[in-house]
């Protein structure tokens, strides 16, 4: 991928697990902007955590066309609504909230999200100039399912083509994974309904319907011990590490064939050092401190402030390497971290 055609048209995938790793890829959202990369006609695919920051994106896309595409668009319009979401536990919640809430566990969650990030929209309510695509699994046969709001041939892919379909569900289906959030209910396009759980389980870095190339924002972390010996911190843990299994053979291909030139685009991660990239970062970016934040729990629960910041800061420098390293050699270099009084 020239750099030429790193503007013409991008396709970024999102994948992440929880509020940690959809703050590490609102991060990145900031140098692509900088980078003049989120204009129309880009193509967004994400599972998991990247679904939250995606949707957001996707719910704001014309005031941030508007706006020129800017990083102080992405700003208002994407960090700061992720922020106030990230500052709330979701998972675990959802089964707290289903109880008292009327419905299911899983409409609560969609319900939240609706009024956080999505606004009510449907999928026929999404630009068309920009192309969204969300991933689910179906928790009875493990296939891919997709969300989308433009029709193109998906290989091996399930499709809900429901236009009156929220995007707030289909975020609640790629980030469910019991038993902290719930599986979701949906039907696809050949009518068949089922139940669908984190779209990372079938398609660990949004990679499926890329193309030759990709932008491939990896938010997955170390998933070291847990703190506690709590019911709830165990299931996560080993959720955690189920993801991992899956998502680290597809980076290391991933990484081979950007190395080998079978593939063009980038790739950059939670767990990326500096020392990964051939170009040199003005942003101090100390080795341990950017381990202890992929370090952080890959859940949805309440992530304080610093660490908020700590983490959009990490997705803005290690995307700069990555994008500088490879499609958009003549990038700046940034002169300051998002959160300048914060670093990592």
């Amino acid at each position: 991928m020239n750099p030429s055609a790193t503007r013409e048209r991008a396709v970024v995938c999102l994948s992440g697990s929880g509020f940690r790793g959809a703050l590490f890829a609102a991060g990145s959202l900031l140098r692509l902007a900088d980078a003049g990369l989120l204009r129309p006609g880009l193509r967004v695919q994400a599972v998991s955590g990247g679904a939250l920051v995606a949707a957001c994106l996707a719910a704001a896309w014309t005031r941030v066309q508007a706006e020129g595409a800017g990083s102080a668009a992405i700003r208002r319009e994407v960090i700061g609504p992720l922020r106030r979401l990230a500052a709330r536990t979701l998972d675990g919640r959802s089964v707290v909230g289903g109880l008292l809430f009327p419905r299911s566990g899983a409409e609560w969650l969609s319900h939240h999200l609706d009024r956080e990030l999505c606004h009510g929209l449907l999928f026929a309510d999404l630009p068309p100039d920009m192309d969204l695509a969300i991933g689910a699994t179906s928790l009875g046969d493990g296939a891919r399912v997709v969300f989308a709001n433009v029709d193109r041939p998906r290989p091996d892919a399930r499709i809900v083509r429901s236009p009156q379909f929220r995007l707030s569900e289909a975020v609640s289906a790629s980030i469910a994974l019991p038993p902290g959030i719930g599986a979701v209910a949906a039907r696809d396009a050949q009518g068949r309904e089922g139940l669908l759980v984190d779209g990372a389980l079938a398609d660990p870095l949004a990679l499926a319907d890329a193309g030759e190339a990709a932008l491939v924002c990896d938010g997955g972390g170390h998933g070291t011990s847990p703190a506690s010996e709590a019911r709830l911190d165990q299931a996560g843990r080993v959720n955690e590490l189920l993801l991992e299994a899956l998502r680290e053979p597809a980076a290391r291909a991933f990484r081979r064939d950007l190395s080998a030139g079978r593939t063009g685009g980038a790739y950059w991660s939670l767990r990326s050092g500096t020392g990964d990239y051939p170009v040199d970062t003005g942003l101090v970016c100390p080795p341990a401190r950017a381990a202890a934040l992929a370090a952080l729990p890959g859940r949805y629960a309440a992530v304080p402030p610093e660490d908020q910041e700590r983490l959009v800061n990490w997705g803005y420098a290690v995307c700069d390497l990555a994008l500088r390293s490879g499609p958009c050699p003549a990038l700046p270099m940034p002169a300051a971290f998002p959160f300048h009084d914060c670093g990592l």
